[in-house]
């Protein structure tokens, strides 16, 4: 009867009484009883609140991204367990302190034997072709059987002399292909945990738009 009519005469109470109401119920609590109170009375407002708060910062990344530029998006195939910081590192190197610049170096692709035999899973062969086909990456370091693939069709990587110039191809004639860097033997990337049973190739394709910080990170590579 007492819950009735309670109800009913909070029902019929202004905004400010029943303000009122609620401040003499918390009032009467102790900390544990209002924190209960609080979360049970309001859950759906918290809910709501931290909903809204999440999709605000949500919104502010998004935007924030836009304003990022991708400097050079570098994938090596089973480079697995590399440690990424060596963008950073490369990224010194440049003399770049842009915020702004990102340097990436993409190891999700993998999956298949060191020496470039065996066959690639469809997950990672899905990957890489996407990489590829979305114009996602400037360049790969791949083993032998990726680069082939890829050398086989015309016009589709950058030639070391237009990349490197004249110069570099007679100093590093020894690791220099028509169209890729041999860099299996590269101390940077031995640091930074690339493992090759096998000679490791670096291409770059022609669609990059980055070809001059391609270049710059082949001598960061041979660089040690």
């Amino acid at each position: 009867m007492d819950t009735k009519f309670q109800k009913k005469h909070e029902s019929d109470m202004t905004g400010k009484e029943k303000r009122e109401l609620e401040r003499q119920k918390l009032a009467s609590m102790n900390g544990k009883e209002k924190a209960e109170y609080i979360f049970s009375y309001y859950k759906f407002h918290l809910a709501a609140l931290a909903g809204a708060v999440a999709l605000i910062i949500g919104i502010v990344m998004w935007i924030d991204s836009f304003q990022n530029e991708t400097i050079l998006y570098a994938a090596v195939i089973n480079g697995g367990g590399m440690d990424t910081r060596m963008m950073e590192h490369f990224q010194a190197y440049q003399g770049d302190d842009n915020r702004r610049h990102k340097y990436v170096l993409d190891i999700s692709v993998g999956a298949m034997s060191q020496d470039g035999s065996g066959e690639m899973d469809y997950a990672n062969r899905m990957k890489m072709v996407t990489l590829v086909g979305a114009s996602t990456t400037d360049l790969f370091i791949c083993p032998e059987n990726i680069y082939q693939e890829y050398s086989r069709e015309e016009n589709f990587l950058v030639p070391v002399e237009q990349l490197m110039g004249e110069e570099f191809v007679s100093a590093h004639s020894d690791i220099c292909e028509k169209d890729a860097v041999r860099v299996e033997n590269s101390k940077i990337l031995e640091r930074y945990g690339y493992r090759s049973s096998g000679p490791a190739y670096l291409i770059v394709f022609q669609y990059s738009g980055q070809k001059e910080a391609a270049a710059d990170f082949v001598e960061f590579l041979l660089s040690e």
